[in-house]
């Protein structure tokens, strides 16, 4: 199947919208929630592996993931086939992303806990390369599909829900899977199989009604140094990442450290957490088509600036909240929902329209790049905060599964609160200043299409 001719609008279907979006389930799900939710777990209580040794594995494959993102966008820019581009790592990656999400959870017999550690070095290694082609790829793809402002916006809009809605389903699904079977091992390997045959398949209907414009594809690519330095040069791409950054802190602060605080402070359950977090996701599916209904109507930054703000009244409202407080917490973890849906669609919808910013200034199209290197700064600046919150949350005294002390307490509530808020208000400062509006956006749209047609 050839690279399919974009048609004269730039207006998607609605099965063309749908069909890109299903194939986010996969990246979503996986390396997004099951990876960072079981795969530890499953490394020290399922294979027995060293604690120690099993977070090796991890930062191993970390340090992988952060420097393979702006190499497969620097390659992706650089690819010529009959499928494009992009599309031609959906076709070709998809069975080695879900193969090897399956063999990340089958057992070896082995008892030699240092083959074992290379074994899962290894596996994850190559399952990370996968995931890297396939999701650069992927994302790459949403500023060629449509040029058009708000359709972007739409776009980014449906693939959220599958991204969210995945989560939850990441969540709820692995363990239940696992429990269907007779023993551990065999259960973690079925899930691993039934979800890595599910994240393959769901990549194909994302590559049949993608669109690539072969007059990109004709244009030769920048040398690597150069295209890089043209990225970090476009005003309006710093900008967004600033957003992009400082919402997802929060958003990463929130998963990580708010088990702490309703277990600790408010005094659930573990499990009872868990319905909360799952609360939050689901308020956030619901906020979704909202705001991007209120993107299409007035400035997207102004979208995101209504969004952070509540969310950030809210997160000092949770500094305050009285120890005991259930009900209260059930009302704030719905109403948070409206950050988080913000977080996932804004900063996701505004990116693409900086690629034209590009266009205009190198006379290139960098896609793959920009996606390379926007994942690679969010994964870097998310290890660095966890990092952070581990020794902030060291320093106070916390004691694991135990009564902790009033200085953990006062950091649990500091971390859930101020910082996130103050996050949320430099992101809504910077937003207030970005530069690129619909108006700016269609005029360059305008320079460039008679560029094109001169050339």
């Amino acid at each position: 199947m050839e690279t399919p001719k974009p048609p004269a609008t730039e207006k998607l279907s609605l099965w063309t919208k749908i069909g890109y979006a299903i194939g986010d389930f996969g990246p979503a799900v996986g390396p997004g929630t099951i990876i960072p939710f079981f795969f530890l777990f499953f490394l020290t209580d399922v294979v027995r592996l060293n604690p120690s040794l099993a977070g090796l594995v991890l930062l191993i494959g970390k340090i992988w993931d952060a420097v393979n993102d702006p190499l497969f966008g620097l390659l992706s820019d650089r690819t010529r086939t009959r499928w494009g581009r992009r599309r031609v790592y959906l076709l070709f990656g998809a069975i080695p992303f879900g193969l090897s999400f399956f063999l990340l959870w089958v057992t070896p017999p082995w008892q030699d806990p240092f083959l074992l550690f290379a074994y899962f070095v290894v596996l994850y290694i190559i399952f990370d390369t996968a995931f890297t082609a396939v999701g650069v790829a992927y994302h790459a793809l949403i500023p060629e599909m449509t040029l058009d402002y708000d359709e972007r916006t739409s776009l980014v809009g449906y693939q959220m829900i599958v991204s969210i809605g995945g989560g939850l389903l990441g969540a709820i699904l692995p363990l239940m899977i696992v429990g269907l079977f007779p023993t551990k091992p065999i259960g973690y390997a079925a899930m691993g199989a039934i979800m890595g045959a599910s994240f393959a398949l769901l990549l194909f209907p994302a590559f049949a009604v993608a669109r690539e414009r072969k007059e990109f594809q004709a244009r030769a690519a920048l040398p690597s140094l150069e295209s890089l330095r043209y990225v970090l040069r476009n005003r309006a791409f710093r900008y967004v990442m600033g957003l992009d950054i400082l919402s997802w802190l929060a958003v990463d602060i929130l998963s990580a450290v708010f088990i702490y605080y309703l277990k600790y402070w408010i005094g659930m359950s573990e499990s009872t957490a868990s319905l909360v977090l799952g609360v939050i996701l689901g308020s956030a599916l619901l906020f979704l088509p909202l705001f991007v209904k209120l993107a299409n109507r007035i400035e997207k930054k102004w979208s995101f600036v209504a969004g952070m703000s509540t969310w950030a009244l809210i997160q000092m409202t949770i500094f305050f909240v009285p120890q005991g407080a259930t009900t209260l917490i059930w009302i704030l973890a719905a109403l948070v929902g409206i950050g988080v849906s913000t977080a996932h669609v804004m900063p996701s919808s505004m990116r693409p329209d900086v690629l034209e910013v590009d266009e205009l200034d190198s006379g290139s199209r960098q896609e793959g790049v920009y996606a390379g290197v926007a994942v690679f700064i969010r994964k870097l600046s998310t290890s660095l905060a966890l990092f952070l919150i581990g020794v902030i949350l060291d320093w106070s005294g916390y004691v694991p599964q135990g009564v902790q002390p009033e200085s953990a307490l006062w950091a649990m509530r500091l971390i859930m609160g101020p910082i996130p808020a103050t996050l949320l208000v430099i992101a809504i400062i910077i937003a207030c200043f970005y530069p690129l509006t619909r108006e700016k956006h269609k005029a360059i749209r305008e320079e460039l299409k008679h560029g094109r047609s001169g050339a």
